[in-house]
């Protein structure tokens, strides 16, 4: 087994292989880094596979290979485990929205690279798909609150493309929320449906569709065509 530190993607971390039971010498700080992300990336299986209301804190300790009782040793029950796992999972899908939107350019392109981003992320990590576009629904009050902040933190980017409309300002309130929530779940329909190798392929169909409200449907079409995702 590598002595490095196991990765951080709470899907399919790396080097997570059972420890040694006994005395193994492996520094402590290891062991218990080791112990979390098998957790994490074991509720990760259980939600895509069965669901929240599935996914007890037995199916997660069984999936780790640990103990309930060191389970309890990180969280204190499902719903922090989750709102764990969906902090790290909506950190990394963030990273790679930040580097799509890059910058500068204009809106339009950066929008469609952004949507690429995030179908090629679930593409790679179907898994995460239930952990942050589905499961949030039916996970509790908490964890949805986590889902909706998601959302507004990147409404302000759509938000952006008011300017570009001279019907902009008659847009609804909610245009931007809307557009997202909607676009989170066609992403996991797909991804429920072991559709999520196709996702990349959507990239046309959903830009178009977020893009129109602010650029017609003709314009959002030609950018949404485009050859390349930015």
């Amino acid at each position: 087994m590598s002595s490095d530190p196991p990765g951080d993607s709470p899907e399919q971390p790396d080097d997570l292989a059972r420890l040694p039971h006994g005395r193994h010498g492996l520094p402590a700080e290891f062991v218990e880094r080791n112990q979390r992300q098998r957790l994490l990336a074991s509720l990760v299986r259980s939600l895509a596979e069965g669901g929240y209301n599935a996914t007890t804190i037995t199916v997660i300790t069984d999936g780790a290979g640990v103990t309930t009782r060191t389970f309890y040793k990180y969280f204190q029950s499902v719903e922090e485990c989750y709102l764990a796992a969906f902090d790290m999972a909506a950190g990394e899908l963030g990273e790679s929205l930040a580097v799509a939107w890059g910058d500068g350019g204009d809106w339009p392109p950066r929008i469609r690279a952004s949507i690429y981003a995030a179908l090629e992320f679930f593409a790679a990590a179907s898994g995460l798909a239930a952990l942050l576009l589905t499961e949030p629904f039916v996970a509790g009050q908490a964890v949805s609150r986590h889902y909706q902040d998601q959302l507004a933190r990147l409404a302000p980017y759509l938000r952006e493309g008011r300017t570009l409309s001279e019907s902009g300002d008659d847009l609804p309130e909610t245009t931007e929320r809307g557009l997202l929530g909607s676009l989170a779940s066609q992403i996991g329909r797909k991804a429920a449906a072991g559709e999520a190798s196709t996702l990349p392929g959507s990239l046309g169909e959903l830009t178009q569709f977020v893009l129109t409200p602010y650029l017609g449907s003709a314009e959002a079409r030609r950018v949404a065509l485009a050859k390349s995702p930015r």
